[in-house]
């Protein structure tokens, strides 16, 4: 057994690399992946591979058909979208409003960074590159309240959700950066001021926004 935390450090590696790839249509919705090929890409044996791809088919951003092999996901469907926004609704606001009592200054401080930094990265999005980067500290933003929570349940739920919803961001539209980006700043707001209701009603709000600007961008 000496070799199996090597093995499952690879198969780790292999998910996290995999999965940004599928996240950022690096690998296109849809298409087949194929196992020998990756393995020869990242540098590891087709086992830890499965081992990966397996974990991603439970988080649905890939298909596993018999005799077929595995496929990356198609995107969702508007109606999946909403749905989607639907348990975001239910847990969101709550992670915000569980962190809205436990933040601390240094917490603040991170969150204030990861605001200041979507807001650099939105003045141009000319490049995908610069496009990928703005959406990565959108989600970091998220993902620290959502830690901040204290609930590691709650926390890796809403990581899977943020996958799929990534996808459609990619869609982005002019003006929508500054709206989001107002809307992150006054769930920081409550947070400093340790309001956990508002925190919960300003993340609800932001995620509504948020909800119909993608499904317009989806049904486009």
């Amino acid at each position: 057994m000496a070799g199996t935390p090597r093995r499952q450090a690879l198969a780790d590696t292999a998910y996290d690399t995999i999965r940004q790839r599928l996240v950022d249509h690096d690998i296109e919705p849809g298409s087949k992946l194929n196992i020998n090929t990756l393995a020869q890409e990242l540098t590891i044996s087709p086992t830890p591979l499965r081992e990966a791809l397996a974990r991603l088919e439970a988080e649905g951003l890939v298909v596993k058909r018999s005799l077929a092999g595995y496929t990356a996901a198609t995107l969702l469907s508007s109606r999946s979208l909403r749905e989607l926004f639907e348990v975001r609704l239910l847990l969101e606001p709550a992670a915000a409003s569980a962190a809205a009592l436990q933040v601390t200054d240094s917490d603040l401080r991170q969150l204030a960074d990861q605001l200041a930094e979507m807001r650099e990265t939105a003045r141009d999005f000319r490049s995908r590159s610069t496009l990928l980067l703005y959406l990565h500290h959108d989600s970091v933003f998220h993902d620290r309240i959502a830690a901040l929570s204290g609930n590691a349940f709650l926390r890796l739920t809403l990581e899977r959700l943020h996958a799929h919803a990534h996808q459609y961001r990619l869609s982005f539209r002019e003006g929508w950066a500054e709206e989001t980006c107002r809307e992150h700043e006054r769930v920081l707001e409550a947070l400093s001021e340790n309001d956990d209701e508002t925190a919960a009603a300003r993340m609800r709000t932001h995620l509504r926004r948020a909800q119909t600007r993608l499904i317009e961008a989806a049904t486009e």
